[in-house]
């Protein structure tokens, strides 16, 4: 598959990207997918063949997360990733596009489209993160001590990458060991830790109601009917909040929908 891989800067941070470029020599659309929490664009590999006979494609690595820079001095939040969004369009001078997103990267979605409604097209959500509170104080406090990143990287080396995806699958099949390589790879790094934990104390909360009711993009919902992290009735809410939505429960669908059902999403993607 042929791709281009590139880094762009934003203030301090390094940001991976790549684009490629739609085997229909007669669009000009453009899709960016957004990754979710301890993920990457690797996550969309399934999709990305059939979504370019229709779209150019885009995906971009959240720092600290997949090849993206990883620095203590980057305060992460959702509001800095949906920075990093238009800066990279801006960069790569796109005005307009469709944008999906997947858990967290449904999140940012969502704020990219009710932040900046002029340059979305159309917005595809991924069993979106929804209706999370910010980091309370305690558990803030506790992510600041200095051996909280020690702590984090002996509880995922004890449970293994392997067990937290089958976890989030509804048939541990869907398990590649291609995926397992992918997901790890952050978990190897050292600087990783630190940079997760200030994720966790400084990520916020996730749009609230009234903001959800002024996103005016058309949306198209997706949620796996045996999710085991964000259950179903999120999706049901989202669709009553969001005034332009339509809503797919997918059966036998656990919470990795590009990875565990590519080819139903992308048919319903239009």
């Amino acid at each position: 598959m042929s791709y281009s891989n590139d880094i762009f800067h934003h203030d301090e941070s390094a940001i991976h990207y790549r684009f490629y470029p739609s085997i229909n020599d007669h669009t000009s659309d453009t899709i960016l997918l957004l990754h979710g929490f301890l993920a990457s664009g690797y996550c969309f590999h399934r999709m990305i063949p059939d979504l370019r006979k229709r779209y150019h494609v885009l995906t971009m690595d959240f720092p600290p997360f997949g090849n993206s820079g990883k620095s203590a001095k980057t305060v992460f939040s959702y509001d800095y990733y949906t920075r990093l969004v238009i800066s990279l369009l801006d960069h790569l001078h796109i005005k307009r596009l469709d944008i999906g997103g997947h858990s967290m990267g449904g999140q940012i979605a969502m704020r990219f489209a009710y932040a900046y409604p002029h340059r979305i097209n159309k917005l595809f959500l991924f069993a979106p993160s929804s209706y999370m509170l910010p980091t309370d104080g305690f558990s803030s406090l506790i992510a600041s001590a200095n051996f909280f990143p020690a702590i984090m990287r002996l509880v995922f080396e004890a449970s293994s990458v392997v067990k937290f995806l089958h976890h989030l699958v509804a048939n541990p099949e869907k398990v590649t060991l291609r995926m397992v390589v992918a997901y790890s790879i952050p978990f190897m790094e050292k600087e990783f830790y630190p940079n997760l934990a200030a994720f966790i104390r400084t990520r916020g909360g996730d749009l609230p109601n009234d903001s959800l009711q002024q996103i005016q993009a058309e949306t198209v919902i997706f949620w796996g009917d045996l999710d085991p992290l964000l259950p179903p009735s999120i999706g049901y809410r989202l669709l009553a909040e969001l005034p332009n939505a339509t809503l797919h429960a997918l059966p036998d669908a656990g919470h990795l929908l590009p990875e565990e059902t590519p080819e139903t999403l992308v048919s319903f993607m239009g």
